[in-house]
């Protein structure tokens, strides 16, 4: 017997899955790539750049704030040490709330967390609030790997090379972007304009 979905929804073919025999694996192939591998790859693809734009702060908020607060190297590496930190700490943490409550608050859970933690960093009076400021926007952040996988299970196996491929550019999308911050910023004016550009991006 043929397998023939015709114009079935992806929550219709869930939920006729048991009934017709068919597993959601068989069926992507069949439905292609529709408005709904459309959404979660938009929702992802932002989450990767989110994720992306603080990986690269790293690499210019420390050498932009050194000589504005007169650092010592062992105080600018501590900077990238405690973001690290974080996304170690929230990789694990955010699986276990993501299976708790569900992938979806998950999300929102780190795109509240890593958004205010960057956003106030660019406000922070000394250097410990930012050092603590910048670990919570790598907690916030530790989760983000998930965007990859979560995007994978809604692509169809045969397909998946290709659009790993397509996801993947919105990280190099915004490690330009951030790039272009960093330029515009921290050599001109000061670290902060770079904190709050970038937070206002994500």
């Amino acid at each position: 017997m043929e397998k023939d979905f015709g114009n079935l929804s992806m929550e219709r073919l869930q939920i006729e899955d048991l009934e017709m025999g068919y597993t959601l694996e068989e069926a992507l192939p069949v439905i292609s790539f529709a408005k709904v591998q459309f959404m979660v790859l938009s929702y992802s693809g932002l989450g990767w750049v989110a994720e992306a734009m603080e990986m690269m702060l790293l690499s210019f908020v420390g050498a932009a704030i050194q000589p504005e607060w007169a650092l010592s190297s062992a105080e600018e590496s501590c900077l990238s040490a405690v973001a690290f930190t974080g996304i170690i700490v929230g990789a694990s943490s955010w699986d276990l709330f993501s299976d708790f409550y569900g992938t979806k608050k998950g999300f929102l859970g780190i795109s509240l967390v890593s958004t205010i933690a960057g956003f106030l960093s660019a406000f922070a009076p000394n250097y410990i609030s930012l050092l603590i400021l910048r670990f919570f926007a790598g907690y916030g952040i530790g989760c983000a790997h998930m965007l990859a996988s979560s995007f994978l299970e809604f692509v169809p196996i045969q397909n998946r090379g290709t659009w790993m491929t397509v996801f993947s550019a919105s990280w190099t999308f915004a490690t330009m972007i951030e790039a272009a911050i960093a330029w515009e910023y921290t050599t001109s004016i000061s670290f902060s304009c770079s904190l709050q550009s970038s937070a206002t991006c994500l």
